[in-house]
């Protein structure tokens, strides 16, 4: 944010209007010490990333993996299995009433 400004890949905007912009799509009705809250909440994020954007991360190297377990330094994932936890055993003998091996409920919608 620059002197109040949000500036965007579209286009430039003061921070009141994104803000009614925001408050408008997600269908909020800000009055005026809400606004003015949301506003210097919106100063100090808008600051606080303008901060870490200008970090200099040239000496950062980027981590890189291949996915090959066989690399020093790598774990690797483990495969996908599908398990039987035995939990809806354990789960299914406290409930009141059964059907088919699940819950069964009152209806409540005709």
């Amino acid at each position: 944010m620059e002197g109040g400004r949000i500036i965007s890949m579209e286009q430039e905007c003061t921070a009141a209007e994104e803000l009614a912009r925001v408050a408008r799509l997600s269908g909020l009705s800000l009055e005026g010490e809400e606004k003015e809250i949301l506003l210097s909440d919106f100063a100090r994020i808008t600051a606080y990333m303008e901060r870490i954007a200008a970090l200099d991360t040239s000496a950062v190297v980027e981590e890189q993996r291949t996915g090959d377990s066989g690399e020093q330094g790598y774990a690797g994932l483990r495969e996908d299995a599908a398990q039987v936890s035995g939990l809806s055993e354990a789960i299914l003998a406290g409930a009141p009433d059964l059907e088919d091996g699940m819950f069964s409920v009152p209806r409540t919608v005709e």
